[in-house]
């Protein structure tokens, strides 16, 4: 995968969720085991990904997430972990704690929006706690905010409500994307090209941070940009902007030879560096 310029490859390692997010694209397969993750993780370092995002469903819903991270680690990989925050038992806390990068899902700028988008009372106020946890443990994170038809004219509120947050690495405002659950509900959250842009402007007007990066990602920007694998390992990259409720499979990371895997990954390797060659910080 080095040789094709892939650095970053996103494993949704958990296909459970414990909200219930109308827009979700994320796999239904079968997780693999303890042991298979170790492999999963392992045949990834070796086709030559340096930074592993571990995404879901939720992976703090897997019991052996802190294993997971630390065999990332083990292997030459930095480690991001993304969450929505609703399940924070020590050993998950813990786990985010080893992590290079926490990733967090903020998409109102209070409980009433954000709530009501993410399908979960009180998941606002988790959320919150957990960016106070990482802000005290001097872990770095990122906030991701989706931006639909549903709240598109808060994201000032989003930009004043995160700014000059210790620890926030950056603020990613990505565009709604109609794929998975998102494709059957894409009358409600689609969201013109024009007025995301505005949304960004507005957010980026409002955002106030000496360290932190605002970055934008549209749904046209997603194409060809990255490489995911679902929970049992399969592999798919996203090479058209049409919606659709599934993406091809292109092989599986466990099964599949890696050169075959590399003639059928559909990557922009110039766009995926930009975005992804400084993702993670040197100093974690």
């Amino acid at each position: 995968m080095r040789d094709i310029g892939i650095l970053r490859a996103n494993w949704d390692c958990w296909s459970d969720c414990n909200l219930r997010c109308e827009f979700c694209f994320r796999s239904m397969a079968v997780p693999v085991d303890e042991r298979e993750a170790q492999r999963l993780v392992r045949a990834l370092a070796f086709s030559g990904v340096d930074h592993l995002t571990l995404t879901g469903g939720d992976p703090s819903l897997r019991k052996d997430l802190e294993q997971i991270v630390d065999a990332g680690h083990r292997h030459g990989m930095a480690v991001e972990v993304l969450t929505n925050a609703q399940h924070q038992p020590a050993r998950v806390l813990r786990a985010l704690a080893k992590a290079d990068l926490v990733g967090v899902s903020l998409d109102g700028a209070d409980q009433t929006t954000h709530d009501a988008f993410r399908g979960k009372r009180g998941n606002f106020r988790r959320v919150m706690e957990l960016m106070d946890f990482l802000d005290g443990e001097g872990v770095p994170y990122v906030v991701r905010t989706v931006i639909s038809r549903e709240n598109s004219g808060e994201t000032a509120e989003i930009a004043r409500l995160i700014s000059g947050r210790r620890q926030l690495l950056r603020w990613s405002v990505q565009q709604f994307t109609p794929v998975g659950l998102g494709y059957r509900n894409r009358e409600r959250y689609a969201i013109t090209d024009a007025s995301f842009l505005a949304a960004c402007r507005t957010a980026r007007e409002a955002f106030s941070s000496a360290s932190a990066d605002f970055t934008t990602l549209s749904d046209a920007g997603k194409v060809r940009l990255y490489l995911f694998a679902d929970s049992s390992g399969n592999l798919f990259c996203r090479s058209s902007r049409e919606g659709s409720e599934t993406l091809p499979t292109i092989g599986n990371i466990l099964t599949t030879h890696l050169a075959t895997l590399a003639e059928r990954v559909q990557i922009d390797p110039s766009r995926h560096a930009r975005r992804y060659a400084t993702w993670i910080p040197e100093n974690r």
